[in-house]
């Protein structure tokens, strides 16, 4: 064991001088842990902010006034007021995504308590925006319509003419109580760059070495395959996770401002037992394919299925049942999961064991299967 583990040190040191020298692939590396993920997260931003809309008054009273006023920035620009005449051909050009629309006697008609209503027209083309803008200008409506209830002695707004209210709901959010997608984005874009890069650069590892012709120098040392393959993993897994630790904590929870719950002990652990499991399959697909073009190929396709489909960018639940539990033997939807509740939500090692133990299981899998293929490999070559 004391050979063994000696020769994987070597090894390993040896990778990373050769990682290191090649300066083209160590300023990517680094790009796709500080540029790519701040893009992610604040370039494509799907945040309600400062939405257009329009407003067409009936009532002209100090009332609706005051309701339009609450609707403004940072959300949504100063609503612009129109006539009815120009609704639908403002909201068909994409001018507006909200007219709000208010009827006549508004005002008088709240103080006799008959609860008039008010129509919000949405361009629903923007899904997202959609959605949760509407939500934004509802809970600004009712705060606003609600404050005038009870200045004018109206008592608590009701939801129709005579309810009774008898218990008020109060929604307190934990975890992103704005929903801004830049708290999620740039967690999931670290992910998605691990991922990617750990896929790459444990099977350009062994790709380089058949190209260059050294893959003859490794087999006449006195090593075997299972210490060239987890020198490997150990030298570029540690690479990459030592700038994905530097891209949480530095880019994300420091520039972006975005809470990490999680200790950063569970998060290191996490990294490495996936980098483990990814990184043998990255082994696998090398052996698999003679050239790097081949190999790249096969990565692409890998990725985008892995990836996509292990809940990072849309719910798991959202897939046919049969999808949901194939996808479970995935490395990376696990991952997922057990990033999200650590960094997200603070889970501790009591709550993420269980995952951490599969992940393991998958990479010790994956492991066996390319060590089975790099050994045939390397019988071949020698």
């Amino acid at each position: 064991m004391y050979i063994w583990l000696s020769n994987v040190f070597v090894l390993s040191i040896k990778e990373i001088k050769s990682l290191f020298s090649d300066l083209i692939l160590v300023l990517l590396m680094v790009y796709f842990f500080t540029v790519a993920v701040v893009v992610a997260a604040k370039g494509a931003s799907q945040d309600v902010r400062n939405a257009p809309v329009a407003v067409v008054d009936y009532d002209e009273s100090q009332l609706s006034r005051d309701v339009v006023s609450v609707i403004g920035p940072p959300y949504f620009k100063v609503p612009q007021k129109i006539s009815a005449e120009e609704v639908h051909t403002d909201m068909d050009l994409g001018r507006y995504y909200f007219v709000l629309d208010i009827p006549p006697k508004f005002n008088e008609n709240m103080l006799n308590g008959r609860n008039p209503k008010m129509q919000l027209m949405v361009d629903a083309t923007a899904m997202t925006l959609a959605g949760t803008g509407t939500g934004y200008i509802s809970a600004m409506l009712r705060s606003e319509l609600g404050r005038f209830a009870q200045n004018s002695g109206r008592g608590s707004l009701p939801d129709s003419p005579g309810a009774v209210v008898e218990a008020k709901t109060v929604t307190n959010v934990l975890f992103n109580p704005n929903s801004l997608a830049l708290w999620q984005m740039g967690v999931m874009q670290i992910i998605g760059n691990l991922t990617l890069l750990t896929l790459m650069l444990s099977g350009a590892a062994i790709i380089r070495e058949k190209e260059r012709g050294t893959i003859e120098h490794l087999l006449v040392m006195p090593v075997g395959a299972s210490e060239i393959a987890f020198s490997k993993i150990l030298a570029n897994g540690s690479v990459i996770v030592a700038l994905a630790m530097a891209s949480l904590w530095f880019i994300v929870h420091g520039a972006m401002g975005v809470p990490v719950a999680g200790s950063a002990g569970i998060i290191i652990t996490g990294m490495l037992i996936y980098v483990l499991s990814f990184a043998s399959l990255g082994i696998l697909l090398a052996v698999l394919a003679p050239t790097m073009p081949q190999f790249g190929l096969l990565c692409i396709p890998v990725y985008m299925l892995v990836y996509l489909l292990s809940g990072a960018t849309s719910p798991i639940e959202s897939m046919t049942e049969n999808m949901q539990q194939i996808i479970q033997i995935s490395p990376t939807t696990q991952f997922v999961s057990f990033f999200q509740d650590v960094v997200h939500r603070g889970a501790g090692w009591d709550e993420v064991w269980q995952r951490l133990l599969i992940m393991l299981g998958q990479g010790l899998f994956f492991l066996s299967i390319a060590l089975l293929k790099f050994k045939s490999m390397l019988s071949k070559q020698g």
